[in-house]
């Protein structure tokens, strides 16, 4: 072999070395973005299912098996914050499975932010029809509430340090050409999930 052979054979080597440890840090990336997420998505579920069970009774349903009450039981008058509270609660789940099969997607992540302030709108009508006939039981509601979106606060950012980190890394040269090649598009983050109450 000559000279000029040995260059391309090294360089192809080269080459060859270095796509497979940008691939494999991009993997890493998209993984941890994907962890992060599973941890805050358990919190997320958590809180989910402690508003299922603020519901009344009359219009509590089991969601995973049963369809809505077509007519609740209570008094349009009473019944309608809280059958707000129930249909914003079912899109918030469906954003919730939707990120968890596509963690990594934004408009997956747009459309869980969208649901949780739709559902946070939706509990403080709710709290402020309670609160009306029982203060006491309101208070504690709304404490506990606090408590568990704080538990999500970490989370969140910590899913969204993740992404900045895997967005930075595709977008970085020669990392982006493989990014490219593979279809690694930017992550969609959770700035702006608000969950200070």
């Amino acid at each position: 072999m000559t000279m000029f052979e040995w260059g391309v054979a090294l360089a192809a080597l080269l080459g060859v070395f270095w796509v497979i440890g940008a691939y494999n840090r991009l993997t890493r990336l998209r993984a941890a973005v994907v962890d992060r997420y599973g941890v805050l998505d358990e919190i997320l579920t958590r809180y989910v299912l402690w508003i299922q069970g603020c519901l009344p009774d009359d219009i509590r349903t089991d969601f995973s098996t049963q369809p809505a009450p077509l007519e609740p039981t209570a008094p349009p008058d009473q019944a309608g914050p809280w059958l707000r509270l129930k249909a914003s609660l079912d899109q918030y789940l469906q954003a919730i499975a939707q990120a968890r099969r596509r963690p990594l997607d934004g408009e997956a992540m747009a459309a869980l932010v969208l649901a949780h302030a739709t559902l946070a709108a939706a509990w403080a009508g709710a709290m402020q029809d309670q609160q009306q006939s029982e203060a006491e039981l309101t208070e504690r509601q709304q404490l506990r509430r606090a408590r568990l979106l704080s538990q999500c606060v970490p989370l969140r950012d910590a899913y969204n340090e993740a992404v900045k980190t895997y967005n930075a890394a595709i977008t970085q040269f020669p990392a982006w050409l493989l990014a490219r090649m593979l279809r690694f598009r930017p992550a969609g983050n959770l700035v702006r999930l608000a969950l200070e109450s």
